[in-house]
């Protein structure tokens, strides 16, 4: 089976902070609206000026949710903590020597 390297779709929340890439640069806005179950969001941007934006759109990216949780958490949360602890036990056996 060939791996994809297509990023899973993200499911957007009212309130979520965004970033949406353009040729002129970045702007920075909030989803105040999700469209047809999801499939577009609806963004406030900073300016003032509102864009509705298909979800899947790569140049749409998530900054924060509306939680506090940035991406990498989000894309993190099922992580184990358990193996943090792990390492930190083989750390201080490391330091015992």
């Amino acid at each position: 089976m060939v791996a994809s390297n297509k990023k899973p779709p993200t499911d957007y929340c009212i309130g979520d902070e965004v970033s949406y890439a353009t040729g002129s640069g970045i702007n920075y806005g909030e989803v105040i609206r999700i469209l047809e179950g999801g499939q577009a969001i609806e963004i406030l941007l900073e300016d003032g000026r509102r864009e509705i934006k298909k979800s899947r759109d790569g140049a749409v990216r998530l900054l924060r949710r509306s939680s506090g949780a940035s991406e990498l958490e989000e894309k993190n949360k099922d992580r184990k903590h358990s193996f943090d602890q792990e390492i930190r036990d083989v750390m201080k056996s490391d330091i015992k020597r």
